[in-house]
């Protein structure tokens, strides 16, 4: 594959050139390190964000006062990209790591907590009825009847969730941006401009992306293989 050039921009760089710029990424350690301190910010945004929405959402899916409280919230928040909420999250909580783990969190709430309400909120009213028949209280309810019921719901929201953490993560490291990290590895190259660099990056991100996404996969058809029956 030739390259293709305009103003002295490599628009379409070779392979040797994609090799060339890989081999140097990797020796001088800025991919890895870049790797790992995104991946860092993801977790922690992702098990904060979950923590949150799904506790919110199995609230809402119960209680209608509680939905009616957070609805407006959620129904902002869920149409607002994270790139407008920056510069507001840059002012409450400064230009530190809780800014980007927040901008995280609040991407991976929302869709965990749609995912939660949606679960118990599906759950058949017969079980409900059936469980309250035999005496069971509400806290066995809850625990033995809406959990499992809700969960395959839940766990299909997290895998979405993640991936929107990843996406998220590119403008979350704009908060003072710096090495190391796979946002601003980005941002630098497309601030020169190096195409071989964007391309790696994009590349590294998407394949971050498809590795959670397949660990999420196992994790759900193991956690849920309960549901299957016997034919």
């Amino acid at each position: 594959m030739g390259a293709h050039y305009i103003d002295d921009v490599e628009l379409l760089p070779p392979y040797r050139s994609l090799f060339e710029e890989m081999v140097f990424l990797l020796q001088s350690g800025i991919l890895p390190s870049s790797i790992a301190a995104s991946t860092g910010r993801i977790l922690a945004g992702f098990l904060l964000g979950a923590t949150v929405g799904i506790s919110l959402g199995l609230a809402t899916g119960r209680s209608r006062w509680a939905e009616s409280v957070a609805d407006p919230w959620v129904t902002f928040l869920r149409f607002t990209p994270a790139l407008a909420l920056l510069p507001l999250y840059v002012v409450w909580f400064g230009y530190g790591e809780a800014s980007k783990v927040l901008l995280i969190a609040t991407n991976v709430a929302v869709v965990t907590l749609l995912g939660a309400h949606q679960g118990v909120r599906g759950v058949p009213r017969v079980y409900l009825d059936a469980a309250a028949a035999l005496g069971a209280s509400p806290k066995l309810v809850f625990r033995r009847v809406l959990l499992p019921a809700a969960f395959p719901q839940i766990f299909s929201s997290l895998r979405v969730a993640l991936g929107l953490a990843w996406v998220t993560i590119v403008v979350a490291e704009l908060i003072d941006a710096k090495m190391p990290s796979l946002g601003y590895l980005l941002t630098l190259a497309g601030a020169y401009p190096r195409v071989p660099t964007m391309v790696i990056g994009i590349a590294t991100i998407g394949a971050l992306v498809l590795a959670f996404d397949l660990l999420a996969l196992l994790v759900h058809s193991r956690a849920t293989g309960w549901m299957k029956r016997a034919e």
